[in-house]
């Protein structure tokens, strides 16, 4: 996917009080707090495909009032996109111009400030930081959408007050962990893996898999998506193994594992986080020409990456549990190493924090259309795999 110009987005999600993701809060360019200008949309429009990046969810954009005026909104879907402005930049006529659009199916959010009461009427929701909530904030909890969280403890804090929606980077960040055993069924996933990964043999995994029926049903969705695109539909497990293969097994077996056991707090947020890093690794080792072991090995530290909040288990002991090599331990454990530069750069990507991972892109023989080109085939690619 070719991009013009030096463009580049940020996704980042918003959580529900079901602890699932309710939308994304997406940013082009490189500074979250600037609006997006009518020609910024547009150099948007022209490299993003919004059901791609961000599937069924809705995109949190925050735009210039002057965006509401231009033709351009004509080619944006109402459905998809909530726009975010600033209540100290619009005036009467804009104002007007917002209630229009809501007729038509777009919604809004406005930031927390003092002229929020002129468009309190018209939010469909109010993005405020935690240390601005007052009493007025806490009467519109069921509109509030919480940002700068940063970290699971506050987050969970203000889930218990009864606030709906939450923003913020606690949401890539570990949380303390609290050693504790890990889950029999996804133990079982683990040990599965480590079995593909050193002994590939389609018969044994083929008893192995059969004796879970979540599993086997899980594996016929995920060949059967439009991921894979085989000419005929397969319908055993035996040839779902052998039409995989070793590395894209390996691949389905982590990405199953964030769905399995479904109490996990954030395991579907986690899911799609890791496996887009994992894929946009992927895709960027693939550009520097690494070999490929070394390609199969950037999936599994993107999607590796996140495995130890979900678990609730040290990074160091959970690759060692599933019996990794010194790379990918060192690439996840220490950011080092060639993986460990794309781990950084998938997650400063993440955070909009472009500035910080320029010199890495260049060290590696990148540039930061290839990173964002990788980024966005990760998003698409994500939206066709069938992983239940």
């Amino acid at each position: 996917m070719p991009l013009k110009g030096d463009f580049y987005i940020t996704k980042i999600p918003i959580l529900d009080y079901h602890q699932k993701i309710y939308g994304y809060y997406l940013t082009i360019k490189d500074q979250e707090d600037r609006p997006v200008s009518v020609n910024n949309l547009a150099d948007l429009l022209v490299n993003v495909n919004f059901e791609k990046i961000a599937g069924n969810y809705p995109v949190f954009l925050k735009v210039d009032p002057e965006v509401l005026k231009h033709d351009i909104i004509d080619y944006l879907p109402e459905s998809k996109i909530i726009f975010l402005l600033d209540p100290d930049q619009i005036n009467e006529h804009d104002t007007e111009i917002i209630k229009e659009l809501k007729n038509t199916g777009f919604r809004f959010a406005f930031g927390y400030s003092q002229d929020f009461q002129k468009v309190k009427d018209i939010a469909d929701y109010i993005f405020v930081k935690s240390s601005q909530i007052d009493s007025q904030i806490n009467a519109l909890k069921d509109r509030t959408v919480i940002t700068e969280l940063h970290s699971s403890e506050d987050f969970k804090a203000y889930l218990d007050e009864g606030f709906r929606y939450f923003k913020g980077d606690f949401i890539f960040k570990p949380s303390t962990v609290v050693e504790k055993k890990i889950d029999p069924s996804r133990l079982a996933i683990m040990e599965l893996f480590t079995k593909v990964r050193e002994s590939f043999n389609p018969k044994e995994i083929e008893e192995i898999i059969k004796r879970n029926p979540d599993l086997s049903i899980s594996l016929l969705k995920y060949v059967n998506s439009a991921a894979f695109s085989f000419r005929n539909k397969i319908t055993s497990i035996r040839h779902a193994i052998s039409i995989l293969g070793q590395r894209n097994l390996l691949q389905w077996l982590l990405l199953f594992l964030y769905r399995s056991g479904g109490d996990e707090a954030y395991a579907e947020t986690l899911l799609e986080v890791s496996a887009e890093r994992g894929k946009t690794m992927e895709i960027l080792a693939q550009e520097i020409n690494l070999p490929d072991e070394d390609v199969e090995k950037a999936f599994l530290v993107g999607i590796l990456s996140l495995v130890d909040k979900l678990l609730g288990v040290k990074p160091e002991d959970l690759v060692r549990e599933l019996n990794l090599d010194e790379e990918i331990v060192e690439a996840i454990v220490n950011k080092e190493g060639v993986l460990g530069k794309l781990l950084n750069i998938v997650e400063k990507t993440e955070e909009g924090k472009i500035a910080d991972i320029a010199d890495t892109i260049k060290q590696l023989g990148l540039t930061l259309n290839d990173v964002m080109s990788a980024q966005l085939k990760a998003f698409a690619w994500f939206e066709e795999v069938n992983i239940v």
